[in-house]
């Protein structure tokens, strides 16, 4: 289970999400995972969310969040899927319902639960 961390009350979701991928968790991934689409994913997941940290609704887009992150990264949508479920698995982003993602701020990501669930499958 990931650590809690202690963050600043201000600013919108998303730009606290988005400091700390480019600040402390940034040394603390994997080289493997700094090397390969992961970030771009992550960093992709983070401009569609809005200042709350949510993906749009499934639903409301006009194509799965897979197909338009896959089109931005230059990676498949199976792919896409594969890293979005790593990321979940680390405690970078929740699920809240299939297929809409959320930002998280409140814990340390483990990024080798990332790695790993990457090297299963």
């Amino acid at each position: 289970m990931p650590a809690v961390q202690q963050l600043p009350a201000a600013g919108a979701v998303v730009d606290t999400w988005r400091a700390l991928l480019t600040g402390p968790w940034c040394r603390e991934i994997p080289v493997r995972l700094r090397h390969s689409r992961f970030l771009l994913v992550l960093y992709g997941v983070s401009r569609l969310a809005d200042v709350n940290g949510r993906t749009p609704e499934p639903s409301a887009a006009l194509e799965p969040l897979t197909s338009r992150l896959g089109r931005s990264c230059g990676a498949r949508p199976e792919t896409v899927a594969r890293i979005l479920a790593a990321a979940v698995a680390a405690g970078a982003l929740t699920e809240p319902t299939p297929g809409r993602y959320a930002l998280t701020t409140t814990t340390v990501p483990d990024w080798t639960a990332a790695l790993a669930h990457l090297d299963q499958g």
